[in-house]
């Protein structure tokens, strides 16, 4: 089973592109629903658990469903899994990036990428929502969560936010210096809430110290955007730039220890409160809000990449096929060719 679990995540850690609404919907479609790692109930639980605690939320999800499926070691597994192999890609790919990012080709196998991932969110976000007439107060919840980000409210905020509010109208009928990256990035993976986009402020702070410029700032942020697995990975990224090979390695492991920690205090939370009829009543709205915060990622990433009805064309084709349980992975890798082919081919 641990062997399963490492398995798992390092392939995801080598595949899962597009950040942490990808990520989610990626997990959902391979390891949630009846006869997989985790029911539909116990997911979205952990999604509005890993809003509520600093950290990555993809990567802490990630930890989670390992928790589930084989305990502390199997979090311990998951976490490893889908780090190190994204850390190791990110590291080589940092000194080619410059040289091959305005390809036609490169940057057409990533339009390619995201309209498949657009495609990918919204499927997962249809199924994760129960039938209206079932669960009526789910959408309404999810709705809240999605009018809360829009409105600029940080992604913890929105579903501590909304999970207070449903507890408390009563219990529902449903339950450089390479070390000195280190202790950089060790005190922001430790006070980093919501997703891994929020990473992009903080480090602002390497420009303002003088251990990094600011294209090579952008470097390292686009690379954590393409390369697969955690977002967070643009710590590698940017302390290799900085430091060499010791500043990625102590970068990547001060930005990821916390959220091991954090999660094993999660994961033996949500089991010990999963029967408490308050804190089932708190997980309910928070996991509405969860759900409204997907959806908040995906008019966000529609927006920035659906700009013609060439992308729309796509985007509908993905979902069609997605719809039909064509394999996600398959589906992105294929959409990765098909944009790098489709730029080559219009010059």
């Amino acid at each position: 089973m641990h062997w399963a679990i490492l398995k798992t995540f390092t392939w995801l850690g080598l595949t899962a592109f597009g950040g942490p609404a990808a990520h989610f919907a990626i997990f959902q479609r391979l390891l949630v629903g009846e006869g997989k790692w985790v029911s539909k109930e116990q997911y979205l639980k952990m999604l509005a658990a890993v809003n509520l605690i600093p950290g990555p939320n993809s990567t802490e999800t990630a930890m989670l469903l390992g928790h589930a499926r084989g305990g502390p070691w199997g979090l311990l597994l998951a976490g490893l899994g889908f780090i190190v192999p994204a850390a190791l890609v990110t590291l080589l790919l940092v000194a080619l990036y410059q040289e091959v990012a305005s390809l036609p080709v490169i940057e057409g196998a990533f339009l390619g990428l995201k309209l498949g991932l657009i495609a990918l969110v919204a499927q997962a976000l249809w199924d994760l929502l129960p039938e209206p007439q079932k669960q009526p107060q789910t959408w309404l919840l999810t709705l809240a969560g999605l009018a809360l980000a829009a409105l600029g409210l940080v992604e913890w905020a929105v579903v501590l936010l909304v999970g207070l509010i449903w507890m408390l109208r009563g219990v529902p009928a449903l339950s450089v210096e390479p070390i000195s990256l280190f202790w950089f990035f060790l005190l922001v993976g430790s006070t980093l809430f919501g997703s891994g986009y929020v990473l992009i402020g903080l480090m602002q702070e390497m420009v303002t110290r003088g251990w990094l410029s600011s294209s090579e700032l952008l470097n390292a942020l686009a690379l954590g955007q393409i390369t697969p697995g955690p977002l967070l990975t643009t710590a590698t990224a940017a302390g290799y730039l900085a430091a060499g090979i010791p500043g990625a390695l102590l970068s990547t492991l001060g930005i990821f220890l916390p959220s091991f920690l954090f999660t094993f205090l999660v994961a033996g939370i949500l089991h010990r409160f999963q029967r408490h009829p308050l804190a089932e009543a708190f997980l309910t709205g928070a996991s509405g809000a969860a759900l409204g915060l997907v959806g908040w990622a995906l008019w966000l990433l529609g927006r920035q990449t659906l700009v013609g009805w060439v992308e729309w064309l796509f985007t509908l084709l993905a979902l069609g096929l997605l719809l039909r349980k064509f394999p996600p992975l398959l589906l992105l890798g294929l959409f990765g060719l098909g944009g790098g082919l489709y730029r080559i081919w219009m010059g």
